[in-house]
């Protein structure tokens, strides 16, 4: 399920690495349990329409892309910070679906390539299978919003 850590910093992986066909990303933090993801992703499956990023250090990656913008200078190319990065495989139209105990720490991420996101709020002492079948929804509703944005009501 793990993919790719962003070295050294170590501040992101991949689960479900982004193709051509992703339309929305499953982005979790620290807080988000591992056997719930675990659960999540054989709900999954395969399908290529679907990443899924980690970030470790939620936090530290906040604080480091803040200061990035800080400093930045009009017309001045600038290092990429780490979630640059990360989410830049992404197609630009994709989705971010946010999964958290504490949607704020992530709600940021939108503005960092201008990805649309949404939201899914991890209760860990809620019902798996429950909560498990709220994202999954979440996620379909999220694919459904991106293709009728692109073929209309024809797909």
């Amino acid at each position: 399920m793990r993919t790719r850590v962003d070295s050294p910093l170590s501040r992101w992986l991949w689960r479900r690495e982004p193709s051509r066909l992703t339309q929305v990303c499953v982005v979790t933090d620290a807080t988000v349990a591992y056997d719930f993801e675990q659960v999540l992703s054989t709900r999954l499956g395969n399908s290529p329409q679907v990443a899924w990023l980690h970030l470790i250090n939620a936090a530290a990656t906040h604080d480091e892309w803040l200061a990035s913008r800080e400093h930045a200078q009009p017309n001045v190319h600038r290092p990429e910070t780490a979630i640059e990065r990360a989410i830049g495989p992404l197609p630009r139209d994709s989705r971010l679906l946010l999964c958290s105990q504490e949607l704020a720490a992530l709600e940021w991420l939108g503005g960092v390539l201008g990805q649309r996101v949404f939201f899914a709020h991890y209760r860990p002492r809620t019902n798996e299978d429950i909560q498990a079948n709220a994202v999954i929804a979440t996620i379909e509703e999220g694919l459904r919003a991106s293709l009728t944005e692109k073929w209309g009501d024809s797909y």
